[in-house]
């Protein structure tokens, strides 16, 4: 039976990744170059479903077949007992936690130190195994404890500088991950070479979505693929979302051609689909001010909003409403266009805010009575 293409799940790796070549070669040229090169020291940045996970999925898969061992983590509380598990299974960390300061030194450091230390034993003993190189990858590095990042950030400088054959790729929230590399003691994580990932480009994602139905047996006309990759926005998630609904039509109909009403069907699934797994739970997330922000800016249709008439619409001053826009900022829902001006990070946002503007309305006035 032939099975769909398209992986729109969380973490799920595509069946080909589009415009991130440049990322996968600067990690592979790092191994090939040996320890103390760049590409073994990177950060992977990203808006919500630009693909961060399946990267580091990509990238701990070179590092396989290139003969190195990997570890995979999260960066939920305790990745440090579980880094430290993976290579001695009865190994624990100690308790990696910071407590009160006193004189500007954490009364955790003497913790934070012997984590270090048990994890990077533990990490030389399997780096000099026979050569063998090991990549720890770390996902989702916005939650991650500051106290836990130190401890894993010191023990792998001190394999990198024994040239201990190591890389690590950690991955997060633009905006996020900077308050974590730019934290205290964590000077050396600043020298990861920072790779970003951005919106791939429309005219590649009508190509590759083009070759992947024709590989599955299933026909799609050039007019029609440019179609699709219009609705993606270039959006990696949304690449996945609409091909795997197309063809999903496509397949029951038991049809060797898609046509425009199966592409539209599809964009429609997909969208309702986007907003329910990305749009709406970060909007959960925001307090009932925040809320009304984003309506006030999306009454400009999508496009980049003056930050003087948001506040404007929201009948207070600009300095009133500047933390408002430094936290929608900070948490990667809109951007800094332009001096004075902000749009949506994320595809649709305007679209979604402004068809249920009646009851997050409501919601916002409830919240705030």
């Amino acid at each position: 039976m032939m099975q769909n293409p398209f992986k729109p799940t969380a973490g799920k790796n595509p069946p080909t990744l589009i415009g991130r070549d440049s990322v996968i070669a600067e990690f592979a040229e790092g191994i090939e170059n040996g320890p103390g090169a760049p590409g073994r020291l990177m950060r992977i940045t990203g808006m919500r479903g630009m693909g961060k996970t399946v990267m580091l999925n990509e990238i701990g898969l070179r590092a396989r077949e290139m003969g190195w061992s990997v570890i995979d983590e999260t960066a939920s509380p305790g990745f440090c007992d579980r880094i430290l598990a993976s290579t001695k299974p009865d190994a624990r960390v100690r308790s990696v936690t910071a407590g009160p300061s006193i004189l500007g030194m954490s009364l955790g450091s003497v913790e934070i130190e012997r984590a270090a230390l048990s994890l990077r034993e533990a990490l030389e003993s399997l780096t000099s195994k026979k050569g063998d190189g090991l990549l720890i990858t770390l996902d989702e590095v916005q939650d991650a404890s500051l106290e836990e990042v130190q401890a894993l950030a010191v023990a792998i400088q001190h394999v990198i500088r024994d040239d201990g054959n190591i890389a690590f790729v950690f991955a997060g929230l633009p905006s996020m991950i900077e308050s974590v590399v730019n934290g205290k003691t964590l000077t050396f994580l600043r020298r990861a070479v920072p790779m970003e990932l951005g919106p791939v480009s429309v005219t590649e994602v009508a190509l590759s979505l083009g070759r992947t139905m024709a590989g599955s047996g299933i026909g799609l006309p050039a007019k029609l693929a440019a179609l699709l990759a219009d609705a993606t926005r270039g959006y990696p998630f949304m690449i996945q979302l609409v091909g795997y609904h197309v063809w999903q039509i496509a397949h029951r109909a038991g049809a060797e051609l898609i046509d425009e009403a199966m592409v539209r069907e599809g964009i429609a699934l997909a969208r309702d689909r986007f907003d329910r797994t990305v749009i709406e739970p970060v909007l959960q997330r925001l307090p009932g001010m925040l809320i009304e922000y984003l309506l006030c800016m999306a009454e400009d249709g999508g496009a980049p909003s003056e930050s003087g008439r948001v506040a404007a619409r929201m009948g207070k001053t600009l300095q009133q409403v500047s933390s408002y826009r430094a936290r929608l900022i900070r948490e990667d829902v809109i951007e800094a266009s332009a001096w004075g001006k902000v749009e949506f990070a994320i595809p649709y946002m305007a679209d979604y805010l402004d068809a249920h503007r009646s009851e997050l309305s409501m919601e916002t006035v409830a919240h705030s009575g």
